[in-house]
């Protein structure tokens, strides 16, 4: 379990499963069971995974195949503590899944403090299997969590690909539910929210859709030509099924949320993430008009976003991770700064143990950025200084077996900000 303060200084904890033997279900881990959040004073709630269907929280792994699937809750792994100070973590599951031959499966989740979502983070390596062996998806982190506390009617979904799109009307989601899909969209994003409660959960990648594609083209092109750019209106031909459905076809969405389930119940917490066949194994393929790779490996990362409904907590991360890839970071001690979207941090060289830093939020203000400094050799920072004056509003971790600090600025960087450390 990890305890950690969000953006707001409010407290949240997590509890992961391990995935070194089964767990008393019958099931591995590598997933988070359990999130606790406060959605206001005297207001702390519990999320625990459903157990629809054997889903037992979110962040499995689960890749379809052929005409089959494989899901990490089958196979034993190994877990470990990258990284453990007091106000970042780093928790890592390893697991060979078998989506038709031997893929390594790494996870990371990246805690913390000041920062109120964890990034989920995952690469694929297909070499064990080799070369055009594995034509498979990724819909990790995939499960199914009861973000409100208490499972109830889900009232509206949302995702964002190259477009926008958004259930419309007041809920419940039903099949026959009006939707808008003409927005552009610039970084990737899945979105659910409660009918009866003030919550929501999502997932938002660390990277732009156009540098990292996110979203399965199951239908090799449907999808774009039949649903991009419009509503359950004036949807094409294509986008909706003969079934009397007003949502998309439900093999059509690019990310799984609760479509399956919609002719049944309106209450299912299904919420994954997604990739095209052949995102795993194959050296080249066709997604969305693009070229992309998925071998020997495939990697992405996305944060985990639960809270409240009423303040957009999804699409508030989505603007903050915006804002975040159009600042323009530089260092004039130290250097050169590079944006690792893996825990969407900027990581930073010292020189002689010192490092200064400018970060102009040049798309909008940027709320608590977080850096890694390589090169560090204190114990602790000795000096940390935002334009020159001397700041304690800052949470920092040392990793002294890897000369790293990490280094969260607890506020928000409205203006060009010289941050300097040693």
């Amino acid at each position: 379990r990890y305890t950690w303060a969000d953006a707001d200084c409010e407290p949240r904890s997590a509890a992961l499963v391990r995935n070194d033997a089964a767990d008393p279900g019958g099931g591995r881990g590598g997933f988070m069971r359990e999130l606790t959040w406060r959605r206001g004073p005297g207001d702390d709630v519990t999320a625990r995974g459903t157990g629809a269907s054997g889903w037992q929280g979110w962040g499995y792994i689960v890749n379809h195949y052929a005409a089959t699937a494989d899901v990490s809750r089958f196979h034993t792994g190994t877990y470990r503590t990258v990284l453990a100070g007091p106000h970042h973590a780093i928790h890592e599951f390893k697991v060979r899944m078998q989506p038709g031959g031997p893929v390594d499966a790494t996870v990371h989740w990246f805690f913390a403090s000041g920062r109120t979502h964890p990034v989920y983070f995952i690469r694929y390596d297909a070499t064990p299997a080799g070369m055009n062996v594995v034509n498979a998806d990724s819909r990790a982190p995939y499960g199914d969590l009861a973000f409100e506390g208490t499972a109830g009617p889900i009232g509206g979904i949302a995702w964002g690909d190259k477009y926008k799109f958004t259930s419309m009307g007041n809920g419940p989601l039903g099949i026959m539910s009006a939707w808008d899909y003409t927005q552009p969209n610039v970084v990737p994003y899945v979105r659910m929210w409660s009918q009866g409660s003030d919550a929501e959960m999502g997932a938002v990648q660390t990277e732009t859709w156009e540098s990292k594609p996110a979203g399965g083209d199951y239908g090799g092109g449907m999808l774009a030509a039949h649903c991009w750019g419009k509503t359950s209106a004036n949807r094409g031909a294509m986008c909706v099924s003969g079934s009397g459905w007003t949502m998309p076809t439900d093999w059509l969405w690019p990310f799984q949320l609760n479509q399956y389930e919609l002719m049944f119940a309106n209450g299912s917490h299904r919420l994954a993430w997604g990739t095209t066949y052949g995102g795993v194994g194959k050296p080249s393929y066709q997604a969305f008009g693009k070229t992309l790779s998925g071998y020997p490996t495939l990697a992405y990362s996305v944060f985990m976003t639960v809270g409240k409904k009423t303040t957009q907590t999804t699409l508030e991360q989505v603007t903050a991770v915006e804002r975040m890839l159009a600042a323009q970071v530089t260092a004039s001690v130290g250097g050169p700064v590079t944006y690792e979207p893996s825990y969407a941090v900027w990581a930073v060289p010292m020189a002689g143990g010192k490092a200064t830093v400018t970060l102009n939020p040049a798309g909008g203000e940027v709320k608590t950025p977080v850096f890694r400094f390589t090169g560090f050799s204190g114990a602790a920072p000795a000096q940390v200084t935002l334009d020159g004056a001397a700041v304690s509003s800052f949470f920092a971790t040392v990793d002294a077996a890897t000369q790293t600090l990490w280094l969260t600025l607890h506020g928000t960087v409205t203006g060009r900000t010289t941050l300097h450390v040693e």
